[in-house]
């Protein structure tokens, strides 16, 4: 894959914004987190962890089953097309939290019972009780006292289907056991794959989805969805100081220390903060020449400031605060608090 420039420029209407790279990277920034709000897009569901809050990857999102009417299609085609274009611009990285199951399909791996654990880990608990029933003592007397399933499941977003035909008329017995959970199995494991065949179309439209299967599902995602969780060390590696400025100056340090401090949600805020996106680059072809660049932020108090962002050319005119904690106060009210860019101009 041969990284690109941006694909389009971007006007916010009513606001004072230049897009020389910041308007363009929040408008991703901003879809992606459209795209995990139901309330917003039917396209992406929370996973059957994350409703109920047990097991792992409770903030991992699913292609919402039975999703299937032709307008949402459409709308899974054109999330394929935003993958395309995060695979081929160096500044675009979609901050979405998707399945292994999802990024399995597009590079053509099978998924496998761990990757129904790791959305519906009750339900693959379950099978696993039902198939070595035995070793908690139950025998075939005692099974059709104990199990009351036919060949139906309830999918993550809660529909009841049929595993096979005529599967709500038929019992799961000692005998059938296994083909019950094997199919159940897989019904849950492809529950989404119309929805990521509309993804793939998308995809297709921009790059050949071929070339997918020359790589292992976490590169795909690593390559799309850029790093999670934003490592201090690596962005301090790739931090430049304006002039006159020491990286060992006191309010520098300040900065670092309250970075340190902060949450992977906080730090995910700040980057979008200064440069209109939440994840870092995944490698460092991709960090290319960007850097993050720091200035002083010249005032008589600076305790009464904030500071201020150019998320275009990812710089910050950072205060000499007097302390940690003033810092952190300030720097905590701005990331949550200012998400506009620059100036409104609502005459407009």
């Amino acid at each position: 894959l041969k990284r690109r420039e941006r694909a389009f420029k971007i006007k916010f209407a009513g606001e004072a914004a230049d897009d020389h790279g910041g308007p363009y990277r929040e408008v991703f920034t901003a879809i992606c987190s459209e795209l995990e709000n139901d309330a917003v897009l039917p396209l992406l569901l929370k996973t059957p962890n994350g409703q109920h809050n047990l097991g792992t990857n409770r903030d991992k999102f699913l292609l919402a089953p039975e999703a299937n009417s032709e307008e949402v299609l459409q709308l899974y085609e054109f999330l394929g097309m935003l993958i395309a274009f995060a695979l081929m611009q160096k500044e675009t990285a979609l901050s979405l939290n998707l399945c292994s199951v999802f990024w399995k399909y597009l590079v053509q791996q099978e998924p496998e019972e761990q990757d129904l654990a790791a959305f519906d880990e009750t339900v693959c608990r379950s099978l696993n009780r039902i198939v070595h029933i035995q070793d908690e003592g139950v025998d075939e007397q005692m099974f059709a006292d104990l199990i009351f399933e036919t060949f139906s499941c309830q999918l993550s977003n809660g529909m009841e289907v049929e595993v096979c035909k005529g599967g709500h008329s038929i019992d799961v017995t000692w005998a059938n056991r296994a083909r019950y959970c094997e199919l159940v199995m897989q019904r849950r494991l492809h529950e989404s794959d119309v929805q990521a065949q509309a993804v793939m179309r998308g995809i297709n439209l921009i790059l050949p989805v071929r070339m997918f299967a020359l790589f292992t599902y976490k590169e795909l995602e690593l390559m799309t969805c850029g790093t999670p969780d934003i490592d201090i060390a690596e962005l301090r590696r790739h931090t430049r100081y304006g002039v006159s400025l020491n990286p060992d100056d006191t309010h520098i340090l300040i900065l670092w220390r309250v970075l340190e401090s902060f949450t992977p949600e906080q730090r995910s805020l700040f980057l979008q903060f200064i440069w209109a996106r939440n994840r870092l680059p995944s490698s460092e072809a991709d960090w290319s020449d960007q850097s993050m660049k720091l200035h002083t932020l010249e005032c008589a108090a600076p305790d009464r400031h904030f500071p201020v962002t150019h998320t275009c050319f990812f710089s910050m005119e950072w205060p000499k605060y007097s302390s940690e904690e003033v810092a952190r106060e300030r720097l905590l009210y701005a990331i949550t608090n200012c998400r506009d860019m620059d100036a409104d101009v609502t005459a407009e």
